[in-house]
C-alpha cells in the first residue's frame, strides 16, 4: 500500500507540472532530485520488498493506444508486445565510462583468432613507394598553402606549429622504414601485437588493426582482422572476417539495419530453431558470440535480426550473388537481470569555444553470425563500467500514466505543417533501463529504467506529394523511420520525463 500511496503522489505532481505541448518537454534533470526519489521510494519498500512482483507483473502483456493529436490531426496507433527488459525489479545505477585492459584485449582477440599469435597490421611500402612520401614530408609549405590550411582547419600559428613538428616525426619514422628495408625490398614481417593501443614511439595514432599472421598477403580487407581503439573513440574494438571480393563488406553495420530488404526480426520464443536456409539456431548464434566476450563482458541478447549486407544504393543496389546473410544479434550489458533497449545514437556536448563537439555513445554491441555459425563480424560502442547501485528497485509509473505522457509528447512532437493528417504507427515498445548524464557531466551517468519506442510516420498524400517537389526522394518524401538510432520516444519510467538522446537526459 505504501507504494500505491507513493506512485499516486508521483502522478499528482506530474499532473499539475507537466508542460504542455507548446513547452519543450526535454531540459537538464537534477539527478539528485531524482536520486532522493528513488530512495525514498526504496525506503518506503524496505518492508515488503521480498513481495514486490517483477516488472513485467504489473503491466499487461501489449501496448495499445489510437489517438489523434489536436494540433495537426496525427493519427497514432500502437498494437505491439511490450517487451519488459528485466527478470525482476528494476535498479538504478551510476554508471561511468570503461576503459578496456590490455589483457582483456587480448582475451578477446585470441578467441576470435583462434590463436596466440598475433600482429599489428601494417601496409609494407616498397622503395619506391617510401621514397615518394619522403619527398612530399620533406616539401616545405607555401604561404599560400600555409594559409589555406589555416583557414580550413580554423587554426592558429601554434597549431600550425605542432602540424609541421608531427609531419616531421612522420618523415623520421618513414626515414626508419626504408632504412629497415632490405636490398631486394622483400617484406618484412609484421610486429607482434601486445594487446595495447598506446601511441608507441614511432606511431602517431591511437588505434591498430590486428590480424593472425605475420606475413599477410594482400591489403587489409582481405585479411581476417580486428581495430583496437584508443579512449577517445568511445570504442573498444571491432571485427570483420576477410572479405570475398570488391563487391563483399563484412562490417556488422551493414547488417545492422531493420529497414533494408529482406531483414526479419526472429521472435524470440523460436530462437531454439533455424531461421530460413541456417544450419544453427539463433541461440547457437548467441552463444557463439557469448563465448567469446565471457569475462569480459557478460551480455545478453535484446534482438536478434535475420539480416544481410546488400547495398542499399548504387550499382549494387539490392540482393545479388555477392550477399552474405546472417543472424545480426544486438546485446545489453547484463545488469542483474536488467538490460537496456539497443539505442545506437550518441549524446552530443558542442563546446563554442573549441573546434570540437564530445560526444559520448550508448553502449552497443552487436554481431553477425552466418547460418553455419561462423562468427562475421562485432561492433562494440561505448562500454559502461557500474560504480555504484544507488537503489536495487525503483518505483515504477502505472501504465495509464505512460500512456498519457506517450500520448502529451505525441502532440509536442507532430507539430510541423507537413506532419498534419499523418500516420504514426508505433512497431517497438520496450522498458529497460536507459543512461542519463550526470549534470555538466560527460564521463559519468544513471541507468534508470525507462520506455524505449520506435515506430514509422507516414506522410499524407498531400503532404507526400509536396515533399517530392521540395526535391525528396519518393522514399524519403513518403515516410520517416524513428528507430534505434532514432527513437520515437524516450520516457524516464520513475518521474515520467522525456529523455532525448542526443542531449543525454
Amino acid at each position: 500500500m505504501k507504494r500505491i500511496a507513493l506512485l499516486l503522489a508521483m502522478i499528482i505532481l506530474l499532473c499539475a507540472c507537466q508542460p504542455t505541448p507548446e513547452v519543450d518537454a526535454v531540459k537538464q534533470k537534477d539527478t539528485n532530485v531524482l536520486i532522493d526519489t528513488v530512495k525514498t521510494g526504496q525506503q518506503e519498500q524496505q518492508q515488503a520488498i521480498a513481495t514486490l512482483p517483477p516488472a513485467m507483473d504489473l503491466f499487461p502483456a501489449r501496448f495499445t493506444c489510437d489517438f489523434t493529436t489536436s494540433l495537426k490531426n496525427v493519427h497514432v496507433t500502437a498494437d505491439v508486445p511490450l517487451e519488459v527488459l528485466s527478470d525482476g525489479v528494476f535498479p538504478m545505477l551510476r554508471v561511468e565510462r570503461r576503459t578496456l585492459s590490455d589483457t582483456e584485449r587480448m582475451t578477446v582477440a585470441k578467441r576470435v583468432f583462434g590463436t596466440d599469435d598475433l600482429y599489428v597490421w601494417q601496409y609494407r611500402f616498397t622503395r619506391k613507394d617510401l621514397e615518394n612520401q619522403i619527398r612530399e614530408y620533406m616539401r616545405e609549405f607555401t604561404p599560400e598553402e600555409k594559409e589555406e590550411w589555416m583557414r580550413d582547419v580554423g587554426a592558429d600559428e601554434e597549431a600550425y606549429q605542432a602540424m609541421l613538428e608531427r609531419r616531421r616525426e612522420t618523415l623520421e619514422d618513414l626515414k626508419r622504414q626504408y632504412n629497415a628495408l632490405p636490398d631486394d625490398d622483400s617484406p618484412v614481417p609484421l610486429s607482434r601485437w601486445d594487446g595495447s593501443v598506446i601511441e608507441s614511439e614511432n606511431e602517431n595514432r591511437n588505434y591498430f588493426e590486428v590480424v593472425k599472421t605475420s606475413m599477410p598477403d594482400g591489403d587489409l580487407y582481405r585479411q581476417d582482422h580486428m581495430t583496437v581503439y584508443g579512449d577517445e573513440y568511445d570504442r573498444p574494438m571491432d571485427y570483420c572476417v576477410a572479405w570475398r571480393n570488391d563487391s563483399d563488406v563484412t562490417w556488422t553495420g551493414f547488417f545492422d539495419n531493420a529497414h533494408k530488404f529482406g531483414t526479419v526480426r526472429i521472435d524470440r520464443t523460436t530462437y531454439d530453431k533455424p531461421y530460413s536456409d541456417a544450419t544453427v539456431t539463433p541461440n547457437e548464434a548467441i552463444r557463439t558470440v557469448q563465448d567469446i566476450f565471457a569475462g569480459v563482458a557478460d551480455i545478453v541478447p535484446v534482438d536478434v535480426y535475420w539480416a544481410n549486407n546488400g547495398a542499399t544504393d548504387g550499382e549494387e543496389i539490392g540482393v545479388n550473388k555477392n550477399t552474405r546473410w546472417g543472424y545480426l544479434i544486438r546485446f545489453s550489458q547484463n545488469y542483474s537481470g536488467s538490460l537496456a533497449p539497443y539505442c545506437s545514437s550518441s549524446v552530443l556536448e558542442r563546446n563554442p569555444d573549441a573546434l570540437y563537439t564530445r560526444m559520448w555513445r550508448y553502449e552497443t554491441l552487436a554481431a553477425v553470425v552466418d547460418g553455419e555459425g561462423n562468427l562475421i563480424s562485432f561492433d562494440w560502442f561505448a562500454p559502461l563500467k557500474v560504480t555504484d547501485t544507488i537503489a536495487e528497485s525503483t518505483p515504477l509509473l502505472p501504465y495509464e500514466e505512460i500512456q498519457r505522457i506517450f500520448a502529451q509528447q505525441m502532440d509536442r512532437a507532430y507539430s510541423r505543417e507537413d506532419h498534419r493528417d499523418g500516420t504514426l504507427t508505433v512497431d517497438s515498445v520496450q522498458l529497460g533501463l536507459f543512461r542519463i548524464r550526470e549534470q555538466n557531466d560527460m564521463e559519468h551517468g544513471l541507468m534508470v529504467p525507462a520506455w524505449f519506442f520506435t515506430g514509422t510516420l507516414t506522410y499524407s498524400e498531400q503532404m507526400r506529394a509536396a515533399r517530392i517537389k521540395e526535391g525528396l526522394s519518393e522514399t524519403q518524401a513518403t515516410c520517416e523511420y524513428y528507430d534505434d538510432l532514432n527513437p520515437l520516444c524516450i520516457i524516464n519510467a520513475i518521474d515520467g520525463t522525456i529523455v532525448d538522446p542526443m542531449l543525454g537526459y
